[in-house]
């Protein structure tokens, strides 16, 4: 579904979301979500670029989130990333049977279906919902008494 550089910028961009005001050094966002710092690096900075992060050099400085986590969508950050939802195009059948080209034309609308649902959720998905489900996980599974639905 979402490809490694996504994921990456995701738990990049929740770390900044938990920080709130503070700046984010890469070592510490690479040490807490275990990603490596290099490729964190290069991740950010396409993220700065697309105006989803800003940087502050020095001492002090790190990342931050450059807008409302209510405001990024999730689209924003995989089209930062360079990762573009890419549409499977269904391999041709073997034979040329009425069968086999009625069941890859089948096959064929369910990939346009699931890529057009994808896309939807990208779009109207934003970092805030998950922050918000972040911070529901962890209360639960911080608290040895909860109950697990």
């Amino acid at each position: 579904m979402l490809q490694r550089r996504t994921l990456y910028a995701l738990k990049a961009l929740l770390t900044l979301a938990q920080a709130r005001e503070t700046l984010c050094s890469v070592s510490h966002i690479a040490r807490r979500q275990q990603l490596p710092a290099p490729m964190l690096e290069q991740i950010l900075l396409q993220l700065r670029r697309a105006g989803l992060v800003v940087a502050q050099r020095g001492r002090a400085g790190g990342y931050g989130l450059a807008q409302p986590a209510g405001s990024i969508c999730l689209e924003q950050v995989a089209d930062a990333v360079g990762e573009r939802l890419q549409q499977a195009t269904p391999s041709p059948g073997r034979d040329h049977n009425h069968e086999d080209t009625a069941t890859d034309q089948v096959l064929a609308m369910l990939e346009r279906r699931l890529h057009r649902s994808l896309a939807k959720a990208l779009r109207e998905t934003t970092l805030e919902e998950l922050f918000l489900d972040l911070r529901s996980w962890q209360a639960i599974l911080e608290d040895d008494n909860a109950l697990m639905l």
